[in-house]
Order: C-alpha cells, then sequence, then structure tokens
C-alpha cells in the first residue's frame, strides 16, 4: 500500500477495498466532496434574473439562481418539509421555486416565503428555515460552489496553480456542447486513469496517441493540482495538449483552439458519472469542432471500456493494488496521498505485489 514517507519507485497503490466499499463512498462524499469546491455550471447560463441551474454535485441537489435583484445565490435544492427536490435538474427560469410535493414555496435566494394551510403551526417560524446556503464564487467562466461549512478554504487555496496558468489561454473561447457520461466504475477509478501520465495513452486510444509526441510527455504536481503536456505532432509547431486535474474530480483539457471540461462525480458504489462540456474559439470552422467532439467521445468511450474493465476485477482476492512506474505515475500517486488524508485512510509500508 502507500507510504507518504517511501520513494515513489518503492510505493504503493490503494488496495481495491477504496474503491469497492460502501463506507469509502460515505468518506468520499463527506470529506472529499462535501469539503471542496466544485465548478457547478457556466456563469451565463445564470446571467438573466431569474435564471437558475439544479444539478447533483455527488449526492447532494443544488441550486444555483440569480434572484430579480441580481444576486447570485448557491442552495440545497431539498425542501424543508418532506425532502422533494423544489427545482427539477436541469436549466430554467422562475420567479419562485415551488416543491411539487406539497407546495411550499421559496424565492429565489432560498427562503422560504410560503406554506400551504400552514395555519397552526404555532412553533414553526418559516423565517428561520430556509434552504441551506451553499458557499459560491464566479471565476473566469465558472460558478463554483462549496457545501455549508463555517470556514471553508479559499477558492484559489485549491485551484491556484490553475488560476495563475489559464491566462488568456482560452480567451474568446465559447462553449459547444454539454454531453453526460454514466460509467461503471468507481470515480477514483476513473481519476487514476487520468492521472497515469499517458501511460494508457499508446494501448487504449491508439488514434489520440497517433497526434501526440509521447516521448515527450511530462507531468508536474502543483499543489492540489497537476498538468500533464505534450507536443502535439502533425500541428503548428509548438502546439501543446494541456491536462489539468484539480483537486477532487476536475479536468480541462487544452488543444490549440479547442478544450474541454470533464466533472467526475461519484454515483454510487462502483458507479460515476462524467459531465464533459466542449469549448471552442469564435472562429474555429464548424467543421473542426464537430470532427473534436466525436473524437473526444471516441477516447471518453474508451476510457470507459476500461476503467469499466478494471472495477469488475477489484473484487478479485488476488489483485492487492500495485506499484508506481516513477517514470509516468507521479500525479497518480500524489491523488492517492491527497485522497488518503482526507478519507483518513491508513497508510502502510509498501507492498511487494
Amino acid at each position: 500500500m502507500l507510504d507518504p514517507e517511501a520513494e515513489l519507485d518503492r510505493a504503493w497503490s490503494l488496495p481495491p477495498e477504496c474503491y469497492t466499499r460502501p463506507e469509502w463512498l460515505v468518506l468520499d462524499r463527506q470529506r472529499v466532496f462535501g469539503a471542496s469546491w466544485l465548478p457547478a455550471c457556466r456563469a451565463e447560463q445564470v446571467a438573466e434574473a431569474g435564471a437558475y441551474v439544479a444539478l447533483n454535485l455527488a449526492g447532494e441537489p443544488v441550486v444555483i439562481a440569480r434572484d430579480p435583484s441580481g444576486v447570485l445565490s448557491a442552495f440545497s435544492n431539498i425542501c424543508r418539509h418532506r425532502a422533494a427536490r423544489v427545482a427539477a435538474e436541469g436549466c430554467g427560469s422562475a420567479t419562485r421555486f415551488t416543491c411539487p410535493y406539497h407546495g411550499w414555496m421559496y424565492d429565489l435566494t432560498g427562503r422560504l416565503t410560503g406554506i400551504p394551510e400552514g395555519v397552526g403551526m404555532s412553533t414553526f417560524r418559516r423565517e428561520d428555515h430556509p434552504l441551506p446556503a451553499w458557499h459560491l464564487e464566479v471565476w473566469d467562466r465558472w460558478v463554483w460552489v462549496h457545501p455549508p461549512h463555517p470556514e471553508p478554504q479559499p477558492l484559489a487555496g485549491q485551484i491556484g496553480p490553475f488560476q495563475e496558468w489559464l491566462g488568456d489561454h482560452m480567451e474568446g473561447f465559447r462553449w459547444i456542447a454539454s454531453r453526460e457520461y454514466h460509467v461503471a466504475c468507481d470515480w477514483k477509478v476513473f481519476v487514476d486513469n487520468y492521472l497515469d501520465g499517458g501511460y494508457h495513452v499508446g494501448p487504449v486510444h491508439p488514434g489520440l496517441a497517433a497526434g501526440l509526441v509521447g516521448k515527450a510527455y511530462s507531468t508536474r504536481v502543483l499543489g492540489d493540482c497537476s498538468l500533464q503536456s505534450c507536443p502535439l505532432s502533425d500541428t503548428t509547431a509548438g502546439a501543446m495538449a494541456w491536462y489539468w486535474h484539480l483537486w477532487p474530480a476536475w479536468m480541462v483539457n487544452l488543444y490549440g483552439d479547442v478544450a474541454d471540461t470533464n466533472l467526475v462525480l461519484p454515483d454510487g458504489i462502483g458507479r460515476c458519472r462524467v459531465q464533459f462540456d466542449w469549448y471552442a474559439r469564435g472562429d474555429c470552422p464548424p467543421e473542426r469542432v464537430a470532427a473534436i467532439v466525436a473524437s473526444s467521445d471516441q477516447v471518453q468511450r474508451e476510457d470507459m471500456q476500461i476503467c469499466e474493465e478494471v472495477q469488475s476485477n477489484l473484487s478479485s482476492r488476488f489483485y492487492h493494488g500495485g506499484p508506481y512506474v516513477p517514470k509516468r505515475e507521479v500525479a497518480g500517486w500524489r491523488f492517492h496521498l491527497k485522497w488518503a488524508k482526507a478519507t483518513g485512510f491508513k497508510l502502510s509500508g509498501a507492498g511487494n505485489g
């Protein structure tokens, strides 16, 4: 298993139970996603008064809404009465939210404003029971939220290296498409695959590999972030592929005039959801946009296949984790160390295979 004091070439990966047992899923939701900033939506989706986005973030229903005065808020999407969602998942426009179960009403900041047939509720004061507020920050083109916490870490403390690096890399980019994938693997299996330093690219993604100068692939760990990069082949000299991972499970991939983001969320034992958003420069030809979405979708489906293969074998009594390849897997190793610290998983000495 992992030993934080060992050199990477002597370290051992997380044991299979971290990916398969329900108690670790509970801790993932509470101590990882429940203690982190998460990108909830694009700022343009809630730019107008009355606009809202309702979504599920690692098991927690959340609403981001802009009220008539322009105030942007995030709050729990669970009615205070009997736990129905007050807003259906997705995007829309509203003047208020009305619970579909018993009709309780909330304004666009989450305040409880109406209780049908509430006469006689002498000990329940609706002004004392708004929908729990989430912390919210808008940075670049994204709205970030953090579950209720008395002192959440600053957003910059979590994603600072990426904030500093991004600069004008996505200047002039526009959103072009979204797609959600349901994958039969634990969210950490999916992240492990992403963070293997391109180790899997040749065997799993032959089409992608043909467009990269694989021998020049490099990885840097920057705080809670990591950056993998590789020159693109058959393009303008100096063109690069950039692959950012931001704790706990957000990826940003840039290839010149196109980019995509991937948010990976636990969706039950041995399952996750991956929310993809694609972006392109405003002058990017439509045929290139279509080609990049199709290519990215192909890569994602290849990743899904290998990640589901891994998950299906983690319950074997003959597998107990494995070593790292130092040349490739430093980012994955650091991700495991961060996860173990967050969840309280006890690290032991390096394994022997």
